[in-house]
C-alpha cells in the first residue's frame, strides 16, 4: 500500500514516537510515496488546471494544502534512510527485489528472531492465508525494545484480501506475546479520514513496542466465548502481572476443550 497525501499526517505520527525510528528495519514489501506533483509544488508555480485539481481535492478529499517537509522521496526506504537509517531489509515472496524471499504462511527460521527494530507491515497480513502463523513469525523478528508496524483492514475491503481483523483481536495477539501498544489509529478508505470506530472501509493503525523475547506463541480467545463456556466471572489480568501468567492461564485453549 503506498504512501497516498492523505495517510501522510499518520505517518508523520508513527515516526514521531520515541525509539521508533532506527535500525535494522524489516519492511513488507516497497512501499512507495505516491503524491502528486501539485502537492509538492508551491502555489505560483502550478498551471490554472493544476490549481483547480488541487483545490477540488482539497476541499472534497481530505488532502493537505502542503507536502510536509521529509515526504518528497521516491518510497518509504528512502525517507527512513535520510532519517540515518542504515540496514533496511524488503520481505516479499514474490517481489524480486526483495532481500528476504519468505512466505510468511510458514515458521520463520530461528536466525531471523529478534533481528529487527523496526518491522513495518502496510496492507500485507491480510493477504496471508494463515494469519495465526504470520502474526507469530512478525513478532518473533522485532528485536525487545523494537516496535512492529501493523495497517490492515478491520472493517469492509470485500474481496481485497483473504482477511478482514478484528482489533480486539490483533491487540490481544500483540499484548498476550510481549507486546505494549503505543499507538492506536482508524483511518477511511481513499480519503484516509481518521474515525472513532471502524465502520464501512476502515483500516486500523497499530504500533507495538516489544517488552521482552517471546516463548510460547499465545492465542488470543475471544470474549464472546469465554462467557458462553466459562460464564461471567472477571478473566485473568493481562495488563500489569500478564507475565506471570502461563500460556494456559492466558490462551485457555486447554480450558476450553475440556469444557466441552
Amino acid at each position: 500500500m503506498p504512501i497516498i497525501a492523505q495517510l501522510v499526517p499518520i505517518y508523520q505520527e508513527i515516526l514521531a514516537l520515541p525509539d521508533v525510528v532506527g535500525g535494522p528495519v524489516l519492511s513488507w514489501g516497497v512501499t512507495k510515496i505516491n503524491i502528486p506533483d501539485f502537492f509538492r509544488k508551491p502555489w505560483a508555480e502550478l498551471s490554472i488546471r493544476g490549481k483547480r485539481i488541487k483545490l477540488y481535492h482539497w476541499l472534497l478529499h481530505n488532502l493537505p494544502w502542503k507536502l510536509p517537509e521529509g515526504f518528497d522521496y521516491p518510497d518509504l526506504g528512502a525517507l527512513l534512510r535520510a532519517r540515518g537509517v542504515q540496514t533496511i531489509d524488503i520481505l516479499d515472496w514474490y517481489d524480486s527485489r526483495a532481500t528476504l524471499r519468505l512466505d510468511m504462511n510458514q515458521p520463520v527460521a530461528a536466525e531471523f528472531h529478534n533481528r529487527y527494530r523496526l518491522f513495518i507491515d502496510i496492507g500485507c497480513l491480510e493477504h496471508v492465508f494463515d494469519t495465526r502463523q504470520c502474526i507469530e513469525s512478525c513478532l518473533r523478528m522485532v528485536a525487545p525494545g523494537g516496535h512492529y508496524v501493523l495497517c490492515t483492514p478491520v472493517s469492509g475491503w470485500v474481496g481485497h484480501g483473504f482477511h478482514t481483523f478484528d482489533p480486539k483481536g490483533l491487540e490481544l495477539a500483540l499484548t498476550l506475546n510481549g507486546f505494549e501498544i503505543v499507538y492506536h489509529r482508524y483511518t477511511t478508505r481513499g480519503e484516509g479520514r481518521i474515525v472513532e470506530r471502524p465502520k464501512g472501509d476502515t483500516l486500523i493503525w497499530l504500533v507495538g513496542r516489544k517488552l521482552r523475547p517471546m516463548n510460547e506463541f499465545k492465542i488470543p480467545q475471544q470474549d464472546y466465548w469465554w462467557g458462553e463456556v466459562f460464564g461471567t466471572g472477571p478473566r485473568p489480568s493481562l495488563d500489569a502481572d500478564v507475565g506471570k501468567l502461563s500460556a494456559a492461564d492466558e490462551s485457555q485453549p486447554a480450558r476450553a476443550r475440556a469444557a466441552r
